[in-house]
């Protein structure tokens, strides 16, 4: 198949985000393409996008599934589907810069790299209608190695979308279903696999935060899979890459401490009270690995102190 990409696109409930999105994956100035429409049992106009978009271009690929089975299954059963030699992911409410793909491509051949990530504009979407941009800082085109890439993944959480991998750097790799937060533990996994990965400075995705969205959305039970994503990972490094305990640790202590301090605001559901004492316990057993941690705050260390009153 060449140098086709293929494009991975989950979709669910966002019939009025669905045509920005396709319509800046089908005009990318990158025109090889396989383009991976997986509609997860969408209850809205979504699949009937899906199958209009699929009709008009012989580059995309319609899966309708039959039952919601949520983000991480969606985007691993378009994996399974993909047949490019290169692939990226992106969430069907958020948009691609006209050259993002040719961009990222270009980066990769660069830097001889098995992945490039672009960076990304923040677009606050607001119930009136309108649109507040937000742009980082802005930070120098690099190329680190898989340890550095893993790091800052530890430190500074990382998503799947606004990154071109080499397919076959993930063979057999999967993103964790049933869970929120899937991205950092596919993003880990795969970087250790990885020799070169490349962050170029030009912007090469829109990512629309909703109101509504998950990432948005008031502080509930789900969001404890923060931290059995961050065990996993802490786990995961330990195996693979044991210079980095320290930031997996970090990062673990961080999101314990995190989730038992907002579980309180959901004192009146039983569930979420037995997780408070649970996350009790684990911060009291990691005590001293909090507290020893070169990356943890003072605030998170005293409220760890707290916590064995």
């Amino acid at each position: 198949m060449g140098e086709t990409i293929s494009v991975v696109i989950p979709i669910y409930g966002v019939e009025a985000y669905l045509e920005e999105c396709l319509e800046s994956v089908v005009n990318q100035t990158w025109r090889d393409l396989e383009i991976l429409l997986v509609d997860d049992a969408s209850p809205d106009g979504c699949g009937a996008i899906c199958d209009r978009y699929g009709s008009e271009d012989g580059r995309i690929r319609v899966i309708h599934k039959e039952r919601n089975g949520g983000l991480a299954e969606a985007r691993n059963t378009g994996m399974e589907h993909a047949t490019g030699k290169y692939l990226f992911f992106a969430d069907s409410d958020d948009w691609l810069a006209a050259d993002t793909l040719e961009r990222l491509y270009e980066g990769l051949m660069k830097y001889q790299a098995d992945c490039a990530v672009g960076a990304c504009v923040t677009v606050l979407e607001r119930e009136d209608g309108k649109r507040e941009v937000r742009r980082g800082k802005g930070s120098r085109e690099r190329c680190e190695s898989a340890r550095e890439a893993m790091e800052h993944v530890l430190l500074a959480g990382s998503s799947s979308c606004n990154r071109l991998y080499k397919r076959e750097m993930l063979e057999g790799l999967c993103f964790p279903e049933n869970r929120i937060n899937e991205d950092e533990p596919f993003a880990l996994q795969a970087y250790e696999r990885m020799d070169r990965i490349a962050f170029l400075d030009c912007e090469t995705y829109f990512y629309r935060k909703r109101a509504n969205s998950i990432t948005t959305s008031a502080f509930s039970v789900k969001m404890a899979d923060c931290v059995y994503n961050s065990r996993e990972n802490l786990e995961f490094v330990t195996r693979k890459a044991p210079e980095l305990i320290p930031a997996a640790q970090y990062k673990y202590c961080k999101t314990l401490l995190w989730c038992y301090v907002n579980l309180r605001k959901l004192k009146k559901d039983h569930r979420a009270m037995e997780l408070r004492r649970q996350f009790h316990k684990e911060i009291r057993k990691n005590r001293r690995m909090a507290l020893a941690n070169p990356y943890l705050g003072v605030s998170l260390k005293a409220l760890t102190l707290l916590c064995q009153i």
